[in-house]
């Protein structure tokens, strides 16, 4: 490399950089948004001249910026600008109040315009069990159609004229990767869940461009007030893809954005079906595909998502098991378990799933998988493991997502066949009630994999964080706590079927291992020489506080591509 003259120099910080070693560093020196050296400030001042701003950063820690390796930003921005559950446990009254308010107090949005509302938290409706449908919806004072989106964001409520809107009868057939609930004579009754749950979504009338923009705006500003320098899309649109690229265009974005294209069991009915469906998921958006010749951030297409089962939670319980799920026919005052021959869902079956993978990494994309429980997870390691026989030296990088319910045999098949699980920290902080009524639903020995990062690590497993938000409020530094306590905080239970996670473990989730689990550790995920100079200054020293304060760290600084966000 042609030695440089840096036009910044950052010293006397404790700079972790997240290289190979974990070293720690004082000093880290930065030409047109790359690094050219990080060490002693005495040796880095060689690459300094009178023109280089020196920064003193005054003992406090750097690192490198937080890479979100799975979240769905433009939703989660969208649900921010209207009607907010809060995630929140709620009776139907609570909900129909705080909808009602909302409507009375936006009365300019008219009597036709949809009004989404976010952040149900369905399965923690008070009493426990209770199920709202359509006819709850119905008795709003309103005659504008209603959505209420889940905070899993795999089911929706919708009331009678967003049915009628969307033309869900009783004569709309069963999909085959999804629900449609209904009552005795078919008649929905407002509940859809997985895919009809996202196929109405994506019917909602379009935002426009200015909104767009807006959204991602914000979005960004959100995601660098938390340290966040690059994201991935794990299912993305045309309207998140353009809005992004309007704002690198205009050199305003501040985020690098990396995005997975879906496609659905519908692209791919027969196996005839999946060389233009691999082929249309490559090429509808490729016009956004607008990688940087520099360091600037920028807009990428390198992954291709499926969705192979659906969640665990009830009423639900579409995530695929390799054994039945035992079924609550009781209330939740007296509940009666008892056995049952459902084991969830799986929305391709094999012989489609295993050449679509196949044919998604002849085309040089990345297949992103959506697995939440065992069943479908092992599935999904045998498709991969087909394409590895059939290209054993493509450089493919498979991602799991979720894997919240594993089968013990799998860990290690992670690592053999070069596949990253992306998982979500925070969710192995359970209530103490939905802790007991995992191991009803599930079996205490299956429980025994529930939720668990440090059975990855120890498997020599490379784990990536993602934190799908909107699925939680956006709060990385909090899933980092959760990654190192497995507890909300220190007064609720602890999910004890696992360890927890070393700081430096957390640490390279969300830094280098998210890089190469999203094919981006050549430019980003530590501090090195020739990598982009993506990082952020903290208010402490992570290594030197307790795990249960890193839910209260603040980013002072968020520097991307070497120029500073906030």
């Amino acid at each position: 490399m042609t030695f440089q003259i840096a036009d910044t120099l950052y010293y006397n910080g404790l700079i972790y950089t997240a290289d190979h070693n974990n070293n720690i560093v004082d000093a880290i020196a930065i030409s047109q948004g790359v690094i050219i050296a990080s060490g002693k400030k005495e040796r880095l001042l060689s690459y300094c001249n009178e023109n280089t701003e020196q920064i003193d950063l005054q003992g406090r820690m750097v690192m490198p910026g937080i890479i979100d390796a799975h979240m769905h930003p433009f939703w989660g921005g969208a649900t921010l600008a209207g009607c907010h559950l809060d995630y929140q446990s709620l009776s139907i009254d609570d909900i129909l109040l705080r909808i009602q308010k909302y409507l009375d107090e936006n009365f300019i949005d008219g009597d036709t315009e949809w009004l989404k509302v976010s952040a149900w938290y369905r399965e923690g409706m008070q009493p426990e069990g209770v199920q709202m449908t359509r006819y709850h919806l119905d008795t709003l004072n309103t005659t504008r159609p209603i959505l209420l989106f889940s905070s899993d964001c795999h089911s929706v409520l919708a009331n009678s004229r967003a049915l009628e809107l969307l033309n869900i009868t009783a004569e709309t057939p069963d999909p085959p990767d999804g629900n449609i609930e209904r009552d005795g004579d078919r008649t929905p009754i407002g509940i859809l869940e997985d895919a009809p749950a996202m196929q109405a979504i994506d019917r909602l009338p379009p935002l426009t461009e200015a909104q767009n923009l807006q959204i991602a705006r914000h979005v960004q500003k959100l995601l660098n007030k938390q340290g966040v320098t690059t994201i991935m899309d794990a299912r993305v649109g045309e309207p998140q893809l353009r809005a992004f690229n309007a704002l690198r265009e205009a050199g305003e974005l501040t985020l690098r954005v990396e995005n997975a294209v879906e496609i659905t069991p519908d692209d791919v009915p027969c196996i005839e079906d999946i060389p233009n469906a691999v082929h249309h998921a490559a090429t509808r958006f490729s016009q956004w595909h607008q990688i940087s010749e520099n360091a600037q951030p920028s807009v990428a297409i390198r992954h291709i998502k499926l969705f192979l089962d659906g969640v665990l939670q009830a009423p639900i319980m579409t995530a695929r098991l390799h054994s039945p799920y035992r079924i609550n026919v009781g209330t939740d005052d007296t509940p009666h378990w008892q056995d049952s021959e459902h084991i969830g869902d799986l929305y391709f079956p094999p012989e489609i799933l295993t050449p679509l993978v196949t044919e998604i990494a002849r085309a040089g994309y990345h297949p992103h998988i959506h697995t939440v429980a065992e069943g479908a997870i092992s599935t999904a390691l045998d498709a991969i493991s087909a394409m590895r026989e059939v290209l054993p030296e493509k450089d493919i990088r498979p991602g799991l997502a979720h894997n919240e319910l594993m089968c013990e045999k799998d860990y290690a098949r992670f690592t053999q066949l070069k596949t990253y699980p992306f998982l979500s920290f925070q969710w192995a902080a359970a209530e103490q009630n939905n802790i007991e009524k995992d191991i009803e639903m599930l079996g205490k020995s299956r429980c025994d994999y529930l939720e668990t990062a440090g059975k990855f690590i120890d498997a020599g497993v490379t784990v990536a964080f993602g934190s799908d938000w909107p699925i939680d409020p956006l709060n990385e530094w909090y899933d980092f706590k959760v990654a190192m306590t497995r507890q909300k905080d220190a007064a609720s239970p602890r999910l004890d079927n696992d360890r927890n996670l070393t700081l430096i473990e957390v640490l390279r989730a969300a830094t280098i291992n998210a890089a190469q689990a999203l094919d981006m550790d050549r430019q980003i995920g530590s501090l090195e020489a020739e990598k982009f100079a993506d990082f952020i200054v903290l208010d402490r020293n992570l290594f030197e506080i307790s795990a249960e304060d890193v839910e209260n760290v603040r980013v002072l600084c968020t520097i991307i591509a070497g120029k500073p966000t906030i």
